[in-house]
């Protein structure tokens, strides 16, 4: 049998199929515009807000030693966020961890 056939004869069973069960038919029809309509609404309640650019400090890998990565996690303990670029984003600098002790 040809593949378009066969594709035909799904669709028409489906169909068929569809058609007896009129509830369930109703339910997968209403239950994804239901959802969506959720979402639209939390959308419209919650509108977006405008946010500035953001920047973290750079840290240290643990393939940059144990010292130098303990001491990017405790320094930057709460993430600050800078409006302009940090020191460690210039191009071509590697790192800026040499006087971190």
């Amino acid at each position: 049998m040809a593949v378009g056939t066969q594709l035909r004869l799904l669709l028409w069973k489906n169909f068929t199929y569809r058609r007896r069960q009129r509830i369930q038919l109703a339910i997968e029809i209403l239950w994804p515009l239901f959802l969506f309509f959720i979402l639209i609404s939390v959308r419209q309640s919650h509108p977006p807000f405008q946010q500035h650019e953001c920047h973290f400090p750079n840290k240290a890998l643990p393939s940059a030693g144990t010292l130098p990565w303990l001491q990017g996690i405790i320094c930057n303990m709460n993430n600050p966020c800078f409006r302009h670029p940090t020191a460690g984003e210039a191009p071509g600098v590697v790192g800026n961890f040499e006087g971190s002790m």
